[in-house]
């Protein structure tokens, strides 16, 4: 956790704007601009999804005011690629005064100003709305409200004390966006992470902290937990995140030992599923296909997957017949959420994870890196080859390899799909965008992939 990632999309032209408000009255800063008034503003480096900390720095590096993020409020990427975003802060600077070339703006002030961005003037008109309580925003995540950030940081305060652990600087905000919000903190025994999930995330810190009684040499230590709220505080585990690590032959061994924790998680199955991880065994996706199939009608993509609805069904059975029985799926794994400490792997960020089986788990890691280890040859297999290595306590390399390739060449996508079909209709508020893995991607490479399958079968490749 010592590390967050950066991505980087040099084809797009990022530029943000953010909405500090006063801290006491509905007014809103604005800076005197060549081309009239204008919202703080700057052109951001990093762009991962989520990641908040950069415009926080970089409006106490411009203005030396104290902010945190509540929400995205608009989101637009045009036909040349410019991308534009604009965030609502909550400001925590009580006797903070804009400088010479910026003045708070009240609502009726607006119509009176020439705005530099005119597009901006109805999106602050409808944060005045919220503001004076005209208009209540439904849905949001709790960390989007005012008011939020001071009580996570009286909690995490509380509980540094019951730890007896210092403080030694001020809680920084990392990530904030629909599915979670992480805060650190500097302490005398090293950094502290805090996490807050979504109600769709709603057991993570729970089901985390179990997996810690069964694995603590792989899960991130846990300092204390509110199960109603939805926080978990946790131990910096160290290291660097696998992504970092140029060595396959680490990457392999931490795909081994992710197969091993997998194979004695098929003890705790039934454990598992009474504490509550979702249940996604193969009978019980096979059984929410046909949701998908639901909205043909809207989606043109969706409504030609009917024709292969046959074959999916046979290549779903084909699976279901391995030997490899169902266990504990992360859902999210990927070389970002593994860390190497020297001789030891973590695996965190458990929001996604379930009961189904293994294989999804590493096919979808595999999707993930084709920028990474460029200079390995055979990469990919051999990461897989050292993935299947311990499940041959269930089947023949032989077969465990071809259901393997099954998976990724088509039933992969079409678990993700059923998955983020769930995740999509279930996220908090309207803001959809932010969503990082569309229903519809999967289904387009899943008709495409099924088709390909279908095509080499009748060639005789498979």
């Amino acid at each position: 956790m010592s590390q967050t990632p950066v991505c980087h999309f040099p084809e797009i032209k990022f530029h943000y704007y953010t909405i500090i408000p006063h801290r006491s009255e509905p007014l809103v800063l604005l800076l005197s601009g060549e081309d009239g008034w204008i919202l703080p503003h700057f052109v951001p480096v990093e762009q991962h999804f989520g990641a908040v900390g950069h415009i926080n720095r970089a409006m106490q590096a411009q203005l030396g005011i104290e902010v945190t993020v509540l929400r995205c409020v608009y989101h637009h990427l045009n036909r040349q690629k410019y991308l534009q975003r604009v965030y609502a802060l909550e400001n925590h600077s009580s006797s903070w005064n804009p400088p010479a070339w910026g003045r708070w703006v009240s609502r009726y002030e607006l119509n009176q100003l020439k705005l530099a961005v005119p597009e901006h003037l109805d999106l602050l008109k409808a944060w005045f709305d919220e503001a004076e309580g005209v208009a209540i925003r439904e849905g949001d995540v709790p960390w989007a409200i005012p008011g939020w950030f001071d009580l996570a940081s009286g909690w995490i305060h509380e509980q540094l004390n019951r730890q007896r652990l210092g403080a030694l600087s001020a809680i920084e905000q990392l990530k904030a966006w629909k599915l979670a919000c992480v805060l650190r903190v500097k302490t005398t025994a090293g950094n502290v992470y805090f996490k807050a999930t979504p109600a769709l995330f709603a057991r993570e810190p729970q089901l985390t902290q179990a997996l810690t009684k069964y694995y603590p040499a792989h899960l991130p230590v846990v300092l204390a937990a509110d199960f109603e709220k939805r926080w978990i505080l946790m131990r910096d585990v160290g290291g660097k995140i696998l992504q970092q690590v140029p060595d396959i032959l680490m990457w392999e061994a931490a795909l081994r030992r992710f197969a091993q924790i997998q194979i004695d998680s098929v003890q705790h199955l039934d454990s598992l599923i009474a504490q509550g991880w979702l249940d996604m065994r193969l009978d019980r996706l096979a059984s929410q296909i046909h949701l998908l199939f639901q909205d043909a009608l809207r989606e043109p993509e969706i409504a030609q997957l009917l024709a292969f609805a046959p074959q999916l069904a046979a290549l779903w059975e084909e699976l279901a017949q391995l030997g490899v029985p169902h266990t504990l799926v992360h859902g999210d794994l990927s070389p970002r959420n593994i860390y190497f400490t020297g001789d030891n792997y973590i695996y965190f960020d458990w929001s996604d994870s379930c009961i189904s089986h293994p294989f999804f788990d590493t096919v979808r890691f595999l999707y993930e890196i084709e920028m990474e280890l460029t200079d390995v040859p055979d990469a990919r297999t051999r990461l897989r080859n050292a993935y299947l290595e311990p499940w041959a306590v269930y089947e023949p390399v032989e077969r465990l390899i071809s259901a393997f390739d099954l998976c990724s060449q088509t039933l992969v996508s079409l678990y993700q799909a059923i998955l983020d079909r769930r995740l999509t209709a279930n996220l908090e508020g309207s803001v959809k965008w932010e969503s990082f893995a569309p229903v519809r991607f999967y289904i387009k490479r899943l008709i495409f992939q099924v088709a390909t399958y279908l095509q080499l079968s009748l060639r005789g490749v498979y």
